[in-house]
């Protein structure tokens, strides 16, 4: 029976704690509201490592724990749409939905290259939809984040993972 009363003290204990880890979500992601800028740092695929990009993320609207915006970048005019959401522990998670404005980097290259693996190389590949923020947490500054980035598809062989680090400030 003790072991069953230490037992109890344990777990209520831990949650206690876990409980002060908790983040109000739906004005975390209010917070994201603005404009942020940052760098990409790549190292997958290989001949993408060192590369990098600046970026721009403007966040245009929140609704509960979820945002929405676009990202641009600085030598590129392609854009794209971004949805993210942040949950109670204060992670933060957003992906490149879809093109905002497509100048063709990737898609120029598969209509006229007419093969998919070409397009599938540095720097064509940065270019695809559905890359994915992640890794990241809100709770340490909310105005500084830091976490990865990636393209989750199951088909794409390890040379065409694109795979990186990426930090964005408020401003």
């Amino acid at each position: 029976m003790k072991f069953l009363y230490f037992l109890f003290i344990i777990l209520a204990s831990s949650t206690y704690r876990c409980a002060d880890d908790v983040v109000d979500c739906n004005e975390a992601s209010q917070n994201m509201v603005g404009e942020w800028s940052g760098i990409i740092n790549y190292t997958n695929p290989y001949s993408a490592n060192g590369k990098t990009h600046n970026f721009s993320l403007y966040i245009n609207s929140s609704k509960d724990c979820t945002f929405k915006g676009f990202i641009t970048f600085e030598d590129s005019n392609t854009s794209f749409n971004v949805s993210g959401a942040i949950d109670i522990y204060g992670w933060v998670s957003f992906i490149e939905e879809d093109y905002r404005f497509d100048s063709g980097e990737y898609s120029d290259c598969v209509f006229f290259e007419g093969n998919n693996n070409t397009c599938e190389t540095w720097p064509y590949l940065r270019w695809k939809e559905g890359t994915k923020y992640e890794e990241t947490r809100i709770k340490i500054d909310p105005n500084i984040l830091t976490g990865k980035i990636h393209r989750p598809n199951s088909f794409e062989s390890r040379w065409r993972l694109l795979r990186g680090d990426y930090s964005i400030s408020k401003k």
